[in-house]
């Protein structure tokens, strides 16, 4: 199992530098000192709740969101799931679950309706072996 100080901190230095950042850059966003924060990249420092919370905000991610990651890393690879019968990518393609959500909260709730609606449509034509009853 992975270590949930060290996957924190991978974490944490993925999506700073997904967006680009130098460790001081986000260092002086979060009002960390530099060495503390790369101490925390590396894994050997585990952040408190308040640190944690100012990094998710420095890196402009929900602290769920960020949490999420956190849990998607500890889980590792998972056997494909059944949305994959609608057209969702599996594997190293597959968009993560907080991408996902994402997406959904950019819609209006009439569309998520409609989607969840053709949804369930595929997966009901997919347990009834697509055959017409």
């Amino acid at each position: 199992m992975a270590d949930l100080q060290e996957t924190l901190g991978q974490v944490i230095r993925r999506e700073r530098k997904e967006r680009h950042l130098t460790l001081k850059e986000l260092a002086d966003r979060a009002a960390l000192s530099e060495v503390y924060l790369g101490e925390v990249e590396r894994g050997k420092k585990y952040p408190s709740s308040t640190v944690l919370e100012r990094l998710a905000l420095s890196l402009d991610i929900p602290l769920p969101d960020l949490l999420e990651m956190v849990a998607d890393e500890l889980r590792g690879p998972q056997e494909a799931p059944l949305v994959s019968a609608i057209g969702f990518l599996q594997g190293e393609e597959a968009a993560p679950r907080i991408s996902i959500r994402r997406i959904v909260n950019l819609l209006q709730p009439e569309e998520v309706n409609t989607i969840a609606d053709l949804g369930a449509f595929f997966l009901s034509r997919r347990a009834g072996g697509g055959q017409e009853n």
